[in-house]
């Protein structure tokens, strides 16, 4: 007699899943698009600073107006690689939930397809036959 178990409550689970793992790929997109636009921020700050520095020069400002500026360049220029490091691992987190999501997206796929009222019925393949097995056992 063969094991039979409702597929229901499996298929539940795996939808529960596969949203969960929706839900945990939609954050790791944010947190990389978040972490590109600070990045752009950084960027046309940075140029709009050069520009008013230049600006400066032209006007005539103090050393210590100068060297603060230095400093702070530095410390953005600082930044801004922190916030590239950063983008790339996001960028690695979310592959990593983009694998993760596919994946439970396939189980819940295998176990939609089991359920009786499918249309799409998985039949067992039928086994090849092979010459050797045609031919009769003595000669």
């Amino acid at each position: 007699m063969p094991f039979r178990f409702a597929l229901t409550p499996l298929l539940r689970l795996r939808q529960s899943i596969e949203r969960q793992r929706a839900r945990q790929l939609q954050e790791a997109n944010l947190q990389v698009s978040r972490a590109h636009e600070t990045l752009a921020q950084l960027e046309r700050f940075l140029s709009v600073s050069a520009q008013c520095e230049s600006a400066g020069l032209t006007a005539g400002c103090t050393a210590a107006e100068l060297q603060f500026a230095s400093v702070l360049r530095e410390n953005l220029h600082q930044f801004r690689q922190e916030i590239q490091s950063n983008i790339r691992k996001l960028e690695l987190l979310r592959q990593q939930a983009a694998s993760e999501y596919h994946q439970a997206y396939r189980e819940r796929e295998v176990i939609e397809t089991l359920l009786p009222g499918n249309a799409c019925r998985i039949k067992r393949p039928r086994r090849p036959t092979f010459l050797f097995q045609r031919l009769p056992l003595f000669m």
